[in-house]
């Protein structure tokens, strides 16, 4: 079983045997797993557990850190002191109640900082816990033979460069440091040698405490052209945006407007209105000017996607003042200072991880839109129906049809390879049916670039 349509969003263990995953166009993974069911995603049901399961995180630790909807980072030293029991037992504890009350199994990582709980969240799933002893001689030796895969902010990109130098595990990091500034940049530098020390952060706190730097909204939906067509998507995306804007209690000094052509071309325009807004109206002004030059520089202009965001975002809180106008300052649980330097290469390398991740998603939605409108290819004649039917000696790839060593190691390999983007766009280009226009390819803005990225909402990502 699968949770989407065109492109998964995550799948059970058992289509997982098959080969399936998250991010998978829906068309592929029904190709490795014939009899997948895919039901479509229930966010309401999924934010009914989710907040179920927060009440219980707050027994434990009333200033958790939701990272999304079904992850959590708890501080439960505080807990244990004050109860006087072991790390693992009340996390054994804290799981069992999750599991009695909602029905659902929690897999947990028990560690020293949040990088390292993340790690060990992944090592006994699922329903299981892992433990790594706050020892520095324990976390090196759990570090040295950890591929750096595994580790969040390492992306596919990123993987094959350091293995192009011979950084395989994170123990391979520190006999090429000399090589690392020069190769990727002082971030990357700071970032791997953490990798290596097995060093994170260990300041948990909850998101709302986290400075947000854009409040976005935007609808996918099938090819439209009609100019009235195209206004009404607009004006209710400015009706959405007022929407967020008023949760957050924020207005904007910049608004983007961000639109996906019939040929999955991605465009973005911005303006700064002469003062921040925040109303359905005046998002809709701004961004119409923006729309109608787009019209004007793309003759018989075609979309599949179209959004606003807003950036520079100004408070419309009540901030409180206290005596002699002193601004209120929230308190904060008391933790250790972190170098700017090695938080800001984290954090950059966070982001990264997350964008090309995005990049993959978009990839996929387009490819699974493109190959619903291809022409179902007729079933090659067999050169001898009569003859009768051997042992099969191989596996033909669900991607590009090809034969291959009926051996699963190797054909899960060549599956995973036939994956990639490219491989993938090229076996579309090559079915039956009209040409499908191949978009430039992007280059990735690489970690610690000099180039300042577009503002966006800082939220914590972990692939």
């Amino acid at each position: 079983m699968a949770v989407g349509k065109g492109v998964l969003s995550t799948c059970n263990y058992e289509a997982r045997k098959f080969g399936c995953r998250s991010g998978m166009a829906s068309f592929v993974a029904k190709k490795l797993c014939p009899q997948l069911i895919c039901v479509a995603p229930n966010f309401d049901k999924y934010t009914a557990k989710a907040t179920e399961i927060r009440a219980i995180f707050a027994e434990y630790d009333p200033l958790f850190e939701s990272a999304s909807i079904d992850e959590a980072y708890l501080n439960i030293t505080p807990y244990c002191a004050e109860n006087q029991k072991d790390p693992q037992e009340a996390i054994q504890e804290m799981r069992a109640a999750i599991l009695e009350k909602t029905k659902i199994s929690v897999s947990a990582g028990i560690a020293a900082n949040a990088k390292l709980a993340k790690i060990a969240s992944n090592r006994n799933k699922p329903n299981g816990q892992f433990f790594i002893p706050s020892d520095r001689a324990a976390i090196m030796d759990f570090m040295r033979d950890l591929p750096v895969r595994k580790v969040n902010g390492v992306g596919r990109v990123f993987e094959r460069e350091l293995d192009s130098m011979g950084i395989k595990t994170c123990g391979d990091i520190y006999p090429q440091r000399a090589y690392l500034t020069k190769l990727f940049g002082e971030k990357a530098f700071y970032f791997l040698m953490q990798c290596y020390l097995g060093l994170g952060r260990t300041r948990v706190q909850p998101v709302e405490n986290y400075e947000r730097k854009s409040v976005g909204t935007e609808a996918t939906f099938h090819e439209i052209g009609g100019k009235e067509e195209i206004r009404a998507k607009l004006w209710t995306a400015a009706q959405e945006l007022e929407k967020d804007l008023a949760r957050a209690q924020v207005k904007g000094r910049t608004l983007v407007l961000k639109v996906k052509l019939h040929t999955f071309e991605v465009l973005t325009r911005q303006i700064a209105p002469p003062r921040a807004v925040m109303l359905a109206k005046d998002l809709y002004a701004f961004a119409l000017p923006m729309l109608a030059k787009l019209e004007k520089e793309i003759p018989d202009l075609k979309l599949r996607l179209l959004g606003l965001r807003c950036t520079h975002l100004v408070s419309t809180k009540k901030v409180g003042i206290e005596f002699f106008g002193a601004a209120a300052v929230n308190q904060q649980r008391p933790t250790a200072t972190i170098r700017q330097g090695n938080a800001g290469a984290e954090e950059a390398f966070e982001t990264a991880a997350r964008e090309e991740l995005q990049e993959d998603m978009n990839e996929l939605e387009q490819l699974s839109q493109e190959i619903a409108d291809l022409p179902e290819p007729k079933p090659s004649e067999s050169p001898s129906e009569d003859s009768p039917a051997s042992p099969a000696l191989h596996w033909d790839c669900p991607i590009c049809s090809r034969p291959h060593p009926a051996d699963d190691k190797v054909f899960n390999e060549h599956v995973d390879f036939c994956l990639s983007k490219q491989t993938i766009k090229e076996a579309v280009q090559a079915a039956p049916g009209e040409a499908l226009p191949v978009l430039p390819k992007s280059r990735k803005r690489k970690p610690g670039s000099t180039t300042t990225p577009d503002p966006r909402q800082k939220r914590l990502f972990f692939t």
